[in-house]
Protein backbone atom coordinates (compact mmCIF):
# COMPACT_ATOMS: atom_id res chain seq x y z
CA UNK A 1 0.00 0.00 0.00
CA UNK A 2 1.46 3.64 -0.96
CA UNK A 3 0.99 5.92 1.88
CA UNK A 4 -0.05 9.45 0.43
CA UNK A 5 2.31 12.22 2.06
CA UNK A 6 1.72 10.89 5.61
CA UNK A 7 -2.04 12.32 5.79
CA UNK A 8 -3.36 9.11 7.83
CA UNK A 9 -0.51 9.68 10.26
CA UNK A 10 -1.22 13.79 10.50
CA UNK A 11 -5.46 13.16 10.88
CA UNK A 12 -4.92 11.91 13.66
CA UNK A 13 -1.51 13.25 15.33
CA UNK A 14 -3.31 16.25 14.14
CA UNK A 15 -6.26 16.63 15.69
CA UNK A 16 -7.55 17.96 19.44
CA UNK A 17 -8.20 14.70 21.43
CA UNK A 18 -4.73 13.29 19.90
CA UNK A 19 -3.08 16.66 21.10
CA UNK A 20 -4.69 16.67 24.81
CA UNK A 21 -3.73 13.17 25.42
CA UNK A 22 0.24 13.98 23.99
CA UNK A 23 0.10 17.10 26.68
CA UNK A 24 -1.10 14.87 29.82
CA UNK A 25 2.12 12.76 28.77
CA UNK A 26 4.45 15.28 28.07
CA UNK A 27 3.59 16.68 31.98
CA UNK A 28 3.16 12.93 33.47
CA UNK A 29 6.30 11.38 32.22
CA UNK A 30 8.27 14.67 32.17
CA UNK A 31 10.11 14.03 28.43
CA UNK A 32 10.45 16.09 25.75
CA UNK A 33 8.96 15.89 22.30
CA UNK A 34 9.74 17.87 19.31
CA UNK A 35 7.16 20.62 19.04
CA UNK A 36 6.71 20.05 14.99
CA UNK A 37 5.23 17.01 13.14
CA UNK A 38 7.75 16.21 10.29
CA UNK A 39 6.45 14.97 7.10
CA UNK A 40 9.38 12.49 7.20
CA UNK A 41 7.86 11.57 10.80
CA UNK A 42 4.41 11.58 9.07
CA UNK A 43 5.41 9.04 6.16
CA UNK A 44 7.29 6.61 8.71
CA UNK A 45 4.18 7.03 10.99
CA UNK A 46 1.50 6.04 8.15
CA UNK A 47 3.59 3.03 7.31
CA UNK A 48 3.17 2.18 10.76
CA UNK A 49 -1.19 2.59 10.18
CA UNK A 50 -1.17 0.53 6.89
CA UNK A 51 0.77 -1.92 8.17
CA UNK A 52 -1.18 -2.66 11.63
CA UNK A 53 -4.26 -2.56 8.72
CA UNK A 54 -6.51 -1.08 11.04
CA UNK A 55 -9.06 2.05 9.73
CA UNK A 56 -8.28 5.86 10.84
CA UNK A 57 -11.92 5.75 12.36
CA UNK A 58 -11.25 2.79 14.70
CA UNK A 59 -7.89 4.26 15.77
CA UNK A 60 -9.89 7.61 16.12
CA UNK A 61 -12.47 5.94 18.05
CA UNK A 62 -10.67 4.57 20.60
CA UNK A 63 -8.46 7.50 21.35
CA UNK A 64 -11.57 9.34 21.74
CA UNK A 65 -13.45 6.46 24.08
CA UNK A 66 -10.90 4.75 25.49
CA UNK A 67 -8.61 7.89 26.41
CA UNK A 68 -7.85 7.42 30.18
CA UNK A 69 -7.14 3.93 29.24
CA UNK A 70 -5.02 4.64 26.70
CA UNK A 71 -3.30 7.16 28.57
CA UNK A 72 -2.77 4.36 31.50
CA UNK A 73 -1.23 2.41 29.07
CA UNK A 74 1.17 4.85 27.75
CA UNK A 75 2.41 5.49 31.38
CA UNK A 76 2.74 1.91 32.60
CA UNK A 77 4.39 1.12 28.62
CA UNK A 78 6.85 4.21 29.29
CA UNK A 79 8.15 3.16 32.94
CA UNK A 80 8.37 -0.28 32.19
CA UNK A 81 10.10 -0.14 28.92
CA UNK A 82 11.98 2.70 31.00
CA UNK A 83 12.92 0.41 34.00
CA UNK A 84 13.47 -2.47 31.31
CA UNK A 85 16.44 -0.56 30.15
CA UNK A 86 17.87 0.25 33.29
CA UNK A 87 18.16 -3.29 33.76
CA UNK A 88 19.58 -4.37 30.63
CA UNK A 89 23.14 -2.83 30.99
CA UNK A 90 25.93 -6.00 31.44
CA UNK A 91 29.51 -5.28 32.03
CA UNK A 92 32.19 -7.50 32.05
CA UNK A 93 33.30 -8.85 35.39
CA UNK A 94 35.42 -5.92 37.45
CA UNK A 95 34.10 -3.14 34.46
CA UNK A 96 31.22 -2.49 36.60
CA UNK A 97 30.21 1.08 36.84
CA UNK A 98 30.41 2.62 40.55
CA UNK A 99 27.14 3.68 42.21
CA UNK A 100 27.34 7.27 41.32
CA UNK A 101 28.05 6.42 37.27
CA UNK A 102 24.91 4.11 37.30
CA UNK A 103 22.23 6.72 38.46
CA UNK A 104 23.50 8.94 35.31
CA UNK A 105 21.07 8.63 32.65
CA UNK A 106 22.38 9.59 29.20
CA UNK A 107 19.74 11.97 27.01
CA UNK A 108 18.87 10.62 23.98
CA UNK A 109 16.90 13.57 22.61
CA UNK A 110 12.93 14.92 22.06
CA UNK A 111 10.67 12.29 20.71
CA UNK A 112 8.11 12.50 18.22
CA UNK A 113 4.79 13.44 18.42
CA UNK A 114 4.07 10.64 16.95
CA UNK A 115 5.07 7.98 19.65
CA UNK A 116 1.76 8.18 21.15
CA UNK A 117 0.48 6.96 17.65
CA UNK A 118 2.28 3.46 17.80
CA UNK A 119 1.18 3.01 21.51
CA UNK A 120 -2.94 3.55 19.95
CA UNK A 121 -2.22 1.22 17.11
CA UNK A 122 -0.85 -1.48 20.10
CA UNK A 123 -4.03 -0.88 22.09
CA UNK A 124 -6.47 -1.52 19.40
CA UNK A 125 -4.38 -4.32 18.08
CA UNK A 126 -3.91 -5.88 21.75
CA UNK A 127 -7.55 -5.46 22.20
CA UNK A 128 -8.28 -7.21 18.78
CA UNK A 129 -6.53 -10.37 19.60
CA UNK A 130 -2.72 -11.60 20.19
CA UNK A 131 -2.52 -12.88 16.94
CA UNK A 132 -2.83 -9.24 14.88
CA UNK A 133 -1.04 -7.34 17.50
CA UNK A 134 1.89 -10.44 16.96
CA UNK A 135 1.46 -9.93 13.17
CA UNK A 136 1.95 -6.03 12.83
CA UNK A 137 5.38 -6.36 15.09
CA UNK A 138 6.42 -9.38 12.85
CA UNK A 139 5.17 -6.87 9.75
CA UNK A 140 7.21 -3.81 11.75
CA UNK A 141 10.22 -5.75 12.05
CA UNK A 142 10.43 -5.78 16.38
CA UNK A 143 13.02 -8.39 17.66
CA UNK A 144 11.61 -10.71 19.92
CA UNK A 145 8.43 -9.93 18.65
CA UNK A 146 6.35 -12.57 20.26
CA UNK A 147 7.82 -11.59 24.00
CA UNK A 148 7.52 -8.03 22.91
CA UNK A 149 3.69 -8.58 21.96
CA UNK A 150 3.56 -10.70 25.65
CA UNK A 151 4.87 -7.26 27.59
CA UNK A 152 2.49 -5.75 25.38
CA UNK A 153 -0.73 -8.12 25.66
CA UNK A 154 -0.11 -7.93 29.68
CA UNK A 155 -0.07 -3.95 29.95
CA UNK A 156 -3.05 -3.92 27.88
CA UNK A 157 -4.64 -6.16 30.15
CA UNK A 158 -3.68 -4.19 33.46
CA UNK A 159 -5.26 -0.90 31.89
Amino acid sequence: MVVDSGLLAERIVGSPIYKKLLSELIDVLHIEVESEYTEVFARLDSAKVARAKVDIDELMLALTDKFDLLRGYSISKFRALSAEEEDEEEYPAGAEPSEDEKSKILSVGKYSQGFLLTNLIEYVLAKSGREQLLEYLKLSRIPRAKQYADQLFKLVKLV
